[in-house]
């Protein structure tokens, strides 16, 4: 099978890892953050570049793109957009690690997809807690702040749920 001919499941996967790092960059649209074109161009080439070779340096780079800009562009404040942005980093994230699991056209299995989204979702709650943390003491600490304490809790998330949520087969207690 050539990277073209995939199951129904691989193409799913291809199309949340590009629309993923898209709602990551325009998560802040309706705050009034809207990204030049070029940033929409390089991070939509890089989203379909990683769609088809997600174990290159294309997802790590793309993502790490739509980082920078909220980083550069978030000034006083930490807009809701932000959910949403880190809603599209973790699911393209994690169909990322889903289209690894196996050959570019091999259908991933429904049993591996529930335990990546769970544990994309368990990262995921870390961005709504920093989210509430940063409206609370708005005017006690930088925007900086809450975004390395935000990557802080989302590393402790994703270790949590590593841990909770072990792979199939793998038995308990060891």
């Amino acid at each position: 099978m050539s990277r073209f001919k995939a199951a129904q499941s691989v193409w799913l996967l291809r199309a949340v890892v590009l629309v993923g790092t898209l709602a990551g960059l325009f998560g802040g649209v309706t705050e009034g953050l809207v990204p030049p074109v070029w940033v929409v161009v390089v991070v939509a080439l890089g989203g379909v570049l990683a769609a088809f070779r997600p174990e290159h340096l294309a997802m790590s780079a793309t993502l790490v793109v739509v980082l920078v800009w909220w980083a550069l562009n978030l000034h006083a404040e930490v807009p809701v957009g932000c959910l949403v942005a880190a809603a599209g980093i973790v699911a393209a994230h994690v169909a990322g690690t889903l289209l690894g699991y196996g050959p570019p056209a091999m259908a991933v299995s429904g049993d591996l997809v529930r335990v990546w989204v769970v544990r994309g979702f368990l990262v995921w709650l870390a961005a709504p807690a920093i989210w509430l943390v940063a409206l609370v003491y708005a005017d006690r600490a930088t925007p900086t702040s809450f975004w390395l304490a935000g990557l802080g809790a989302a590393l402790v998330g994703a270790v949590v749920a590593a841990i909770a949520v072990p792979q199939r087969g793998e038995e308990r207690g060891r």
